[in-house]
């Protein structure tokens, strides 16, 4: 097996453990779908498994993890928008 073969399986299996612990975080209670680190995990988690799936050709479910990060990327713009109003309202 080549190192590259290798670093692509090591992305994919890295990527699957980040939406895996999210997934356990916010279904233990630890962490809500809408903290930072939840949407965090989900966008560089679906980014590591893209890389993977882009190397092996599984165009199909690059998909899928594309409109995944995409959401996750939406989450945080939400995230952020909230901060910000909240850290405005405080001051004033």
């Amino acid at each position: 097996m080549s190192h590259a073969t290798l670093a692509f399986n090591a992305l994919g299996i890295a990527g699957s453990i980040l939406l895996l612990f999210g997934f356990y975080r916010v279904n233990s209670g630890r962490w809500t779908n809408k903290t930072l680190w939840y949407e965090f995990d989900n966008v560089i988690g679906a980014a590591l498994i893209i890389l993977y799936q882009i190397h092996y050709h599984a165009y199909v479910s690059v998909v899928v993890n594309t409109v995944w990060a995409g959401v996750a990327v939406l989450g945080l713009s939400v995230f952020f928008k909230r901060l910000h109003h909240h850290r405005r309202r405080r001051r004033a």
